[in-house]
């Protein structure tokens, strides 16, 4: 991938961008698989990497708003403040129209972007959602309700120019940090949610809910993963006193694991767990937009249900499914894994760091296969998706 913008030296958001696309992947590869290699079973072999496309395939974007009410301009967060990066190529067709016509709603408004130095000014952020089908939900991240009459006036003309908006949203964020967005979310216009097909599903992202950047590679690894918990439920039988697989996906976030490993293992009962209540209503409409009524979803903390539920009559599950955030499962979680008696777990982690941290804490877990996940093209960023067994 060739950007203007890295040669320039505006932007060196891409670290690795001069670095063949091999030589990055057989680095994050390599980088992955020393970290994870004390806790391998004997005779495990990794996989091919999951891999995407390198351009066009952010499905979010997160963009700085500096300039003036006259004259925006949308940079990244971190990058040159002069540098307008609307045009990323890491962007999907469509993203570029849309910030463009934000930046026009911003001039037709007159809403002064925030000075960070100055600490004055009203719009910080344009965050864009792209779907695979070309639409797109815009959240508009202001420091206080001071210009939403005005944005509101002009808010028609852009939703005629992009028809393809189903969302806009007003973000409220007054406190002066480095956070891109704030807790409250105001409803401007469209739909409650935008749809993301990913993989075998199509999943409901609402504005605030944690949704994958690299939709094509999400899509992957919900496979690889419903493919490991079909094998491992054809291993076990019929697990469970029902004869169905109880299966729990802890941080399920939108749903994307528990419904592609619903969708695998048709039997299997499955519970989704996420702290995040609007996450769990996107989960809940996806399951029954794909008419999966096998899944089931509930807002919660991960670690304090999962400790509650199996000391319950019905005792822990046959297999859990973790995707944790950057931290890891923690040792409360973990420490409950190793003692739980699971037999198998599939763990996709967004942070190999604290995988390894992780799987010290779970010595009777071992590693029986592994592929390294390439979300973030052009990045040092690497993930991990794990299968790991009782030993």
């Amino acid at each position: 991938m060739r950007c203007p913008h890295f040669d320039s030296g505006a932007c060196r958001s891409c670290t690795l961008l001069e670095l063949p696309r091999p030589r990055q992947l057989a680095a994050g590869r390599d980088r992955v698989e020393q970290l994870v290699a004390p806790f391998l079973a004997p005779g495990t072999q990794w996989d091919r990497p999951i891999v995407g496309p390198e351009t066009g395939f952010r499905a979010r974007g997160k963009m700085a708003v500096g300039g003036t009410a006259q004259a925006p301009v949308l940079t990244l967060p971190g990058q040159s403040a002069g540098t307008d990066l609307c045009d990323c190529p890491l962007y999907p067709p469509g993203v570029e129209a849309v910030l463009d016509g934000a930046k026009a709603l911003i001039r037709r408004a007159q809403v002064p972007p925030y000075d960070v130095a100055r600490r004055r000014g009203e719009i910080k952020n344009i965050l864009v959602t792209a779907s695979p089908d070309g639409e797109h939900l815009l959240r508009l991240v202001l420091r206080s309700e001071k210009s939403l009459e005005r944005i509101r006036e002009h808010l028609p003309a852009l939703l005629a120019a992009h028809p393809s908006l189903v969302a806009v949203t007003a973000n409220l964020h007054p406190e002066h940090t480095t956070a891109v967005e704030g807790t409250q979310e105001i409803h401007l216009a469209g739909a409650a949610s935008i749809a993301i097909r990913t993989g075998d599903v199509t999943l409901f992202s609402r504005p605030q809910s944690f949704l994958q950047t690299n939709t094509e590679v999400a899509g992957q690894l919900y496979r690889q993963a419903a493919s490991w918990v079909h094998e491992i439920a054809a291993e076990q039988g019929g697990a469970g006193s029902s004869g169905a697989p109880r299966i729990w996906d802890l941080y399920c976030g939108l749903g994307g694991f528990a419904l592609h490993v619903a969708r695998a293992v048709p039997r299997a009962r499955v519970i989704g767990v996420e702290v995040s209540a609007e996450a769990i209503e996107g989960a809940r409409e996806a399951a029954t937009a794909a008419g999966i009524d096998s899944a089931s979803f509930l807002a919660a903390d991960a670690t304090e249900w999962a400790i509650a539920e199996a000391d319950g009559p019905d005792g822990p599950p046959d297999l859990v499914v973790v995707n944790p955030p950057r931290r890891g499962l923690g040792g409360e979680l973990a420490g409950w894994l190793e003692r739980s008696g699971v037999t198998d777990v599939v763990y996709s982690s967004c942070n190999p760091a604290t995988l390894t941290a992780d799987l010290a804490a779970v010595p009777s877990l071992r590693v029986v296969a592994g592929r390294y996940v390439d979300m973030f093209p052009h990045t040092a960023h690497a993930e991990v998706i794990v299968r790991l067994r009782r030993t």
